[in-house]
């Protein structure tokens, strides 16, 4: 379930939950959700003016013979049938600004390009502006702390946080 201010200057929207967050019942508690929180702190974001959820309600499973259950990117109909859920949310709560992390929560806003390409645009959900960065676990997965990648959604957080204050943010970072 969506977690945050009701009345958010910011929304972030991820992907789907990991294991962590699907025992949880929260956003963004697992591995990923640790980097996210230090790249929020790090780029000046405020927590109490943002609000979480991702893409999906559920955690989406794959059974691998060596390790189990493991996630797995979710379907492009699972984000058709259960994405309206966390756009419900966003309409009823009315962001200054949607940030969509990875591929996924970006397929929600109608980015269907690279990451790196829609980081560059600006999309719009009812009137809301949207910005792409990327997501927190593939920031770990390919660069790490501390990495140019890490550094890159640091500082596309950090533009964004502030174009979400004015009133009409629509250029590139």
């Amino acid at each position: 379930m969506p977690e945050g201010s009701l009345a958010p200057r910011v929304y972030l929207v991820g992907e789907a939950p990991g294991r962590q967050e699907a025992e949880a019942g929260r956003p963004f508690v697992g591995r990923a959700g640790t980097a996210l929180r230090d790249m929020i702190h790090e780029a000046g974001m405020n927590e109490s003016q943002i609000r979480l959820a991702h893409a999906l309600p559920f955690r989406p499973i794959r059974r691998s013979a060596k390790r189990g259950l493991r996630n797995r990117k979710p379907t492009g109909k699972e984000l058709r049938d259960y994405g309206p859920i966390v756009l419900a949310d966003i309409a009823g709560v009315r962001p200054k600004l949607i940030i969509a992390l990875g591929k996924s929560a970006a397929w929600l806003f109608g980015a269907s390009m690279t990451i790196d390409r829609a980081r560059r645009k600006v999309f719009r959900f009812q009137g809301v502006p949207v910005r792409i960065t990327y997501h927190p676990g593939f920031v770990l997965r390919f660069g790490g702390r501390g990495s140019q990648l890490w550094r890159t959604t640091v500082h596309d957080l950090c533009a964004y946080w502030k174009l979400g204050s004015s009133s009409s943010p629509t250029s590139a970072p």
